[in-house]
């Protein structure tokens, strides 16, 4: 027999449950993955939702399958709906079918906020619209995606977005379409959650700002996400644990453009490996050859290249360096883990950038020209 107090618990909690608001995260990539997992695990008061969209049709999505085995996952449900369709009259068709789906999500949830990593995604917007519809007051959060959130996107305020596609996407979906001054800028978006907040790109600063809690990145359940995603490639883990450094390489077409490049990559490699320090490589998954720059003769571990970058950086220690160009991965390893020490390799006669002028700020060293 239950006691009244028991029973008193028991009814406080289903009242507490019945009463939380209704959260949907939109996430089309593993980075927006883990922005939205942090931020709706310090938002216990809501519910969480998560959607994966934008994935091409008839391809398999691991990270579906892999969120669902999640046990500390911070969200309620997971769905996926695909975004890519090949051929004109499938692709009308199954986009009719989308937002047919994306209705039924939303009026059955009546999210008060929905988040996503690029609201230029018809999803979230039509998602934001129907919500209106229906009387929510959806609030929009914008969810780092990397570069565009500091650097901005030059092509939202070019002619080819700013008036034809915008006119095109207005007459063929709703003149709910909002047209982004930059990633993160349209109307519908209220809040930016950014790693960075003090560098923001202009066109965002005049939105609601909160900065995403970098020590997230580093809690047990993120820790389990990313070993399960080793796991899927059956890769043990534990090989990351004593790592000294890691390199994260780019196409191994940049190579073969600047071979200067290539040789001081692999000066660096060999200072590291002579003086003792043990040193892993993962290469681009799109790379033709496994081992490009023949890394492994010199006695460098080489890691699974179809792994995310995102997933291999929980489980460093933190004395262990991160070495890249200059490119959004060494941003990532500065956002996820912000003690670790990141070093972008710049080839002789480089140029300064606002990437590279980014990263001086944020704490990325440059080793090079």
């Amino acid at each position: 027999m239950v006691s009244p107090q028991a029973a008193g618990k028991l009814l406080f909690l289903c009242l507490s449950v019945l009463s939380m608001s209704n959260s949907v995260y939109f996430a089309s990539t593993i980075l927006h993955l883990y922005a939205a997992s942090v931020i709706a695990a310090e938002r216990p008061d809501e519910q969480a939702h998560l959607v994966f969209i934008d994935q091409p049709e008839d391809v398999e999505f691991p990270l579906f399958d892999i969120v669902q085995q999640w046990q500390q996952s911070p969200f309620k449900s997971v769905q996926l709906f695909h975004g890519r369709f090949k051929g004109l009259v499938n692709k009308l068709k199954q986009r009719k079918h989308l937002f047919n789906q994306l209705e039924s999500v939303i009026r059955d949830l009546r999210p008060e906020n929905i988040f996503v990593g690029n609201d230029r995604r018809i999803e979230f917007q039509f998602s934001m619209h129907i919500a209106t519809s229906i009387g929510c007051q959806p609030i929009g959060h914008y969810m780092d995606e990397g570069t565009y959130t500091y650097l901005g996107r030059e092509a939202s305020s070019a002619v080819g977005d700013a008036l034809i596609d915008n006119l095109a996407k207005k007459f063929s979906y709703g003149f709910w379409w909002k047209n982004p001054p930059t990633i993160g800028g349209s109307e519908w978006i209220n809040t930016v959650h950014a790693a960075f907040p003090d560098h923001i790109h202009p066109l965002l600063k005049h939105k609601k700002s909160m900065p995403l809690n970098a020590a997230g990145f580093s809690s047990p359940a993120i820790q389990e996400l990313s070993r399960l995603q080793m796991d899927h490639y059956g890769f043990d883990h534990s090989n990351l644990t004593h790592l000294d450094a890691l390199f994260t390489l780019p196409h191994e077409s940049l190579f073969e453009k600047d071979p200067g490049y290539k040789k001081r990559v692999l000066e660096v490699i060999e200072q590291l490996t002579t003086s003792g320090k043990l040193v892993a490589a993962k290469y681009h998954p799109r790379n033709s050859s496994p081992d490009a720059l023949g890394l492994s003769e010199a006695g460098v571990t080489l890691l699974p290249a179809s792994i995310s970058f995102e997933a291999l950086l929980p489980h460093l220690q933190e004395s262990c360096e991160i070495w890249g160009d200059v490119s959004s991965t060494l941003l990532i390893a500065k956002w996820l883990r912000r003690e670790l020490v990141v070093n972008s390799i710049i080839p002789d006669g480089t140029k300064v950038t606002p990437l590279s002028s980014l990263f001086y700020n944020i704490g990325v060293k440059r080793q090079g020209a």
